[in-house]
């Protein structure tokens, strides 16, 4: 049955997510790492219920497997640029941005409760390592995303008003605009659930002709501290 009328989508909101191949022994090295800072240095409280929240200093650490870290954040960042241009061929994207970043342990009952990342376009989430989840909890260390839209309403059949969570995995990399509110249920289970959450902000974001001249932009990532 053909339609009678034309069909938008408006206010379309990405969602990006990537299991990266082969990242078992970075993943490693990340846990390893991340627990002996919790046992040195005195965390952060933000939206994190009990569990550990470090400084927001990531990015900086001098540990290898933040470089593969750093090379998957500028994979990402420069894959959202190109939403920008609609599939057009004849554009092209020029960015520079900083970023800045921070490792999450939760262990048994600790959640982060709904929140957002200000001053930022863009928040990711890396998933290093998952624990052991007990059985029987329905939500558990799921991640939520809610509809940013204060009007809207569930209509059976619609996904207005509704929420759209995701079970983690251990390599499982999420991008989402950094103002959309999210949280993360309790863990249940043994070990530790540790993630890591970044936020990017663009310093330079141009759309030109594809034949224009490139801007010069720099060849490093700056990390915010």
């Amino acid at each position: 049955m053909s339609s009678l009328f034309q069909i938008q989508t408006l206010f379309p909101l990405p969602l990006l997510a990537r299991t990266i191949p082969d990242a078992a022994a970075t993943n490693e090295g990340l846990r390893r790492n991340i627990l002996a800072r919790e046992r040195s240095e005195r965390g952060m409280t933000r939206s994190n219920a009990d569990g550990w929240h470090s400084q927001t200093t990531l990015l900086t650490w001098p540990e290898a497997e933040i470089a593969a870290i750093r090379k998957w954040i500028d994979e990402a960042t420069r894959e959202i640029s190109l939403l920008a241009l609609r599939g057009d061929a004849k554009k092209a994207v020029d960015i520079a941005y900083e970023a800045q970043g921070w490792a999450n342990v939760n262990r048994n009952g600790n959640y982060n409760a709904v929140h957002t990342h200000p001053n930022s376009q863009w928040s990711m989430v890396y998933y290093v390592a998952m624990g052991e989840p007990e059985s029987g909890h329905r939500l558990n260390g799921v991640i939520e995303f809610r509809d940013p839209r204060p009007a809207a309403t569930e209509f059976p059949g619609f996904d207005f008003g509704q929420t759209w969570r995701i079970t983690p995995e251990a390599g499982l990399f999420l991008v989402f605009p950094a103002w959309l509110e999210h949280m993360v249920h309790p863990f249940f289970g043994k070990g530790e659930r540790i993630s890591l959450a970044i936020n990017v902000r663009f310093t330079q974001f141009r759309i030109r002709d594809r034949d224009a001249p490139a801007s010069a932009v720099p060849a490093a990532m700056p990390a915010r501290t």
